[in-house]
């Protein structure tokens, strides 16, 4: 283990302003690496080589000459794991500076400690997350002769039957986009410590998707949760958030195929503002609105109603929307709407004059219903 330079140079910063004394800090070959005093970072320390060399628990230096380099001061080794990283040199006189010298000591191999630490549970964190990655976007992953053994050494439990959940924030546009960023940020370190419940449920990005490995669980409680997340990070984050999950259970040979389901149930999620979360069970004409860009949902629509306006596209749709909804029934569907059967006989006689599209001809019913579903997505 090394001491860092800029560790070093936090370390010397905050110190020296509370000590009100020179600090240094000294590497394993004896050079000044950060020092309160800018002159002497670059330069050899003897009496800190001295120390290292012959391991010494700590040098007094009585003189500034006494060694080259070197001045007035004691000097401690900073040991972590039985090896000394470096020395800690206060400038002073001894009677003055050696009552500081252990406790700054102590407090740098515990927060360099610390910091190991962290790196090192960050490093296992990314190999997991590796691991995961691969066994999720390729199929081949599980054929690997490795893959089975580099579960194990990373403590992931392959064997244990899974769902996969996806999620993705809504973009949206905002004055202050630092507040937006900060708030998208607390939202996203909900959204992981709400659906990692379980050492064994895992989290990975995989470009802007949020994919969660959770343990086997039902539909309706998978519906439920992430509603409530939702809602949650709605209210508190002011951002949008949509969900797509499995079809069910697997195992671990087949995680690639239940990866694509979450993945289109979420595209299909995002495509229907109406269904934030979508199971691929639920998917219907919804699995082929997923695959469709914006601009070719439109593109049918002006086709269909051949560039009409808007609203009046609006108003005919929801006509038939309401039709198809009573079976066809004229009756049942004027009385919906609040109109006479006359009336809506003639609103429908005029639309199929506009377009050239009966909408109660069952060759030109699955034109209006794909319009409708396209006109509700966009």
């Amino acid at each position: 283990m090394n001491l860092s330079m800029p560790f070093a140079m936090q370390m010397v910063e905050e110190l020296s302003t509370i000590l009100s004394q020179h600090i240094n800090f000294i590497d394993k070959e004896g050079v000044i690496i950060a020092s309160s005093d800018q002159q002497r970072i670059g330069s050899v320390h003897m009496g800190a080589k001295k120390l290292i060399q012959e391991n010494l628990p700590y040098i007094v230096i009585e003189s500034d000459l006494e060694y080259p380099g070197s001045k007035q001061g004691v000097n401690l080794p900073i040991v972590v794991d039985d090896e000394i990283i470096g020395v800690i040199g206060i400038t002073g006189e001894k009677e003055r500076v050696e009552k500081y010298g252990e406790i700054i000591r102590k407090f740098t191999q515990m927060y360099i400690r610390d910091e190991h630490v962290k790196q090192t549970k960050a490093q296992e964190e990314k190999m997991v997350s590796r691991f995961l990655e691969n066994w999720l976007m390729h199929a081949h992953s599980i054929n690997e002769p490795n893959f089975i053994d580099l579960a194990h050494s990373l403590g992931i439990a392959v064997h244990l039957p899974r769902r996969i959940v996806m999620a993705s924030f809504i973009d949206q546009e905002s004055n202050d986009m630092k507040h937006k960023q900060g708030q998208l940020d607390q939202a996203t370190r909900y959204l992981k410590k709400a659906m990692c419940d379980h050492h064994q449920t895992y989290a990975l990005r995989i470009g802007t998707r949020h994919v969660f490995m959770i343990l086997d669980t039902k539909d309706e409680h998978i519906k439920q949760h992430c509603a409530a997340i939702r809602q949650h990070i709605k209210q508190t984050y002011d951002w949008d958030i949509r969900f797509g999950f499995d079809a069910h259970t697997f195992d671990y040979t087949q995680a690639h195929y239940y990866y694509i389901q979450a993945k289109k149930a979420l595209n299909a999620a995002l495509s229907v503002a109406s269904q934030p979360i979508m199971g691929y069970q639920d998917l219907q004409l919804e699995l082929l609105l997923s695959e469709l860009s914006a601009p070719l949902r439109q593109e049918f629509i002006d086709k269909l109603f051949k560039g009409m306006a808007q609203e009046y596209i609006r108003e005919a749709l929801q006509m038939c929307d309401v039709l198809y909804a009573h079976n066809g029934s004229l009756t049942q569907a004027s009385n919906h709407l609040f109109i006479h059967k006359n009336t809506l006989q003639y609103k429908l006689n005029k639309l199929t004059e506009l377009t050239g599209y009966d909408p109660r001809h069952a060759l030109s019913i699955p034109l209006y219903s794909l319009a409708l579903i396209f006109f509700k997505s966009l």
